[in-house]
């Protein structure tokens, strides 16, 4: 086998693999019934099927590590020095839990940082499950919906990241105008000694 062919092979072996790691977390993420228990708050009651949309979106960068790794763009750093986000206050950052902070190492944590920085491209997902399923669109949907990021992984492979934003039409009101914000659930999956993924962490934030 020539140096070419082999570095193809070996290509198409990492993409293969990659892509069935994340298909996985998916259906991990979207068959758990307790993953969406945050659609049970406030009165209000998960639906038995949750809506997907069928575009991903990326990653705040700012859940890894908040501070200047290099790589951003003066637009990120004028938006972080006037916000003055810190992880004390921010909801979204992952490493208030000392787990966590045990688990991934400080430059692996800039290193996930570092490689969201760039704007992902939005990518198409079909997924289907006993309670779930991707839709075309979610502009006459009446209820819950969610968005997705993919999911992103550990240097090391040992971790997986997936980030969901949970949409409730009409639920907020400001100034006569309505946004469908109701929160957000990260979910951290861990890789276990066979192979198998296993739900680490768990973060809810519900929009109040």
């Amino acid at each position: 086998m020539t140096t070419v062919k082999l570095i193809l092979l070996l290509s198409l072996t990492t993409f293969a693999t990659a892509f069935g790691q994340a298909a996985e977390i998916y259906r991990l993420t979207f068959s758990d019934p307790t993953n969406f228990s945050i659609m049970n708050s406030l009165s209000y009651k998960k639906p038995k099927t949750i809506l997907i949309s069928n575009t991903t979106r990326g990653w705040d960068y700012t859940v890894f590590w908040n501070g200047f790794v290099g790589g951003e763009t003066q637009d990120q750093i004028d938006v972080e020095t006037k916000t003055e986000r810190h992880e004390s206050y921010d909801p979204g950052y992952l490493f208030r839990d000392q787990q966590m902070l045990k688990a991934i190492s400080t430059a692996e944590r800039k290193s996930l940082r570092k490689r969201t920085l760039k704007p992902m491209t939005a990518k198409r997902i079909s997924l289907k499950g006993v309670n779930y399923r991707t839709v075309s669109t979610t502009s006459n949907i009446k209820g819950f919906y969610v968005s997705t990021t993919e999911p992103i992984f550990t240097s090391d492979g040992r971790y997986a990241f997936i980030n969901l934003t949970i949409f409730l039409t009409g639920y907020i009101e400001i100034g006569g105008r309505t946004f469908d914000d109701f929160g957000s659930v990260t979910i951290v999956y861990q890789k276990q000694s066979n192979g198998k993924w296993k739900k680490f962490k768990k973060y809810d934030h519900l929009i109040l």
